[in-house]
């Protein structure tokens, strides 16, 4: 637990701030629905297959300022979101400053269940909380949801599982140990973002949820087959697509 009980000081930074710091002023004006790429080739897949704009700012976050693209017909913009906890938090306490409601993250989990295999698109209703960001927001959380409603929305647009996955800060403490007791408490896969994203909109009022693809599978024990990375870039394109179509029905949704 690090965030104090009853502690009802400001920050001594906003997001909001930051993004008005003596060094710079912003002016970008975002639309409602943000994409939130975990992963690579997300953004330059809809860079060069969409009539796309790249704002004339770059996203004025703490972490690694980065570039931000608006869909020409839609009222989506999109980015890379970083990676980990921390970078996570970052992006959605940026892109709540700067206006947006509803945020999809969009990424990549290494499964260590047989229930699910490499490739697998997953809308995840649960992310238990292993990595600390979260920690800062809340006195004490076990686990993180998406917006209920967005959730709903993302399941029967595409009609995908909704599975528990685990958020964690450690990639090399993923222990066989740990990972089983993560099975038997219902997860699927691990990831380093998702818990942060939901804990982090929930605690601004945003409207969250997530997309996520297994790229790999983990063994489950020391005599198994060895990891291996299987992730392909067709397999990336085809999950920047479904995003594409989850964010399009949010829009649905606001008409």
């Amino acid at each position: 637990m690090w965030r104090l009980p009853d502690d009802d000081s400001q920050p001594v930074i906003t997001a909001a701030e930051q993004i008005h710091s003596a060094h710079r002023m912003c002016h970008l004006k975002l639309p409602k629905t943000a994409i939130l790429f975990f992963m690579s080739k997300g953004p330059e897949y809809l860079t060069e297959r969409y009539a796309v704009a790249e704002l004339p700012e770059p996203f004025p976050c703490f972490l690694r300022r980065r570039p931000v693209w608006q869909m020409n017909d839609w009222p989506i913009c999109f980015l890379f979101g970083g990676s980990g906890a921390p970078q996570a938090a970052d992006s959605v306490e940026t892109l709540a400053a700067l206006g947006v409601k509803n945020i999809i993250a969009v990424g990549m989990f290494g499964a260590f269940s047989a229930d699910v295999q490499p490739g697998e698109i997953v809308v995840p209703h649960k992310a238990f909380v292993e990595e600390g960001t979260s920690l800062h927001y809340y006195e004490s959380i076990e686990a993180a949801q998406p917006d209920p409603t967005l959730h709903r929305l993302l399941m029967d647009t595409l009609q995908k599982r909704d599975l528990s996955i685990v958020s964690t800060d450690a990639v090399y403490r993923q222990t066989f140990r740990k990972e089983q007791l993560w099975r038997e408490r219902g997860a699927v896969g691990v990831d380093m973002e998702t818990s942060a994203v939901f804990s982090v909109s929930q605690c601004l009022g945003l409207r969250a949820a997530a997309l996520l693809m297994a790229s790999d599978l983990h063994p489950s024990s020391p005599d198994a087959p060895k990891w291996q990375w299987l992730m392909t870039a067709d397999m990336r394109y085809d999950l920047t697509e479904q995003a594409l179509a989850a964010a399009k029905a949010v829009c649905y949704e606001g008409d």
